[in-house]
């Protein structure tokens, strides 16, 4: 009734890569360090575009695009705690990768 069709994987998918560096891609969402580095990048986005424009976020406050300005919140609040933050993440990715 069904009939299963093999994939000819004998060429790579896209020009450079082999099949395997195209499986071994990882989203930042199961890698750890990756999303760290995704919220510690949002969070001082969101704070940057606070300061320029505190109207864009400042509409928003619930909803799904209230986390833009929750996060915003935090790069203001805790801004010591997470300039430090940003500090270690780079030596880490720098030096420790």
């Amino acid at each position: 009734m069904f009939e299963v069709v093999c994939c000819n994987l004998s060429r790579p998918l896209f020009p450079g890569w082999s099949i395997f560096s195209v499986t071994a891609i990882q989203s930042a969402i199961f890698n750890f360090q990756s999303l760290l580095t995704v919220i510690l990048l949002l969070i001082c986005t969101c704070a940057y575009i606070r300061a320029l424009a505190p109207s864009v976020l400042d509409k928003n406050k619930t909803g799904l695009l209230g986390i833009f300005w929750k996060c915003a919140r935090i790069g203001e609040r805790k801004s010591p705690y997470v300039g430090i933050c940003c500090i270690v993440m780079a030596f880490s990715i720098l030096f420790i990768q």
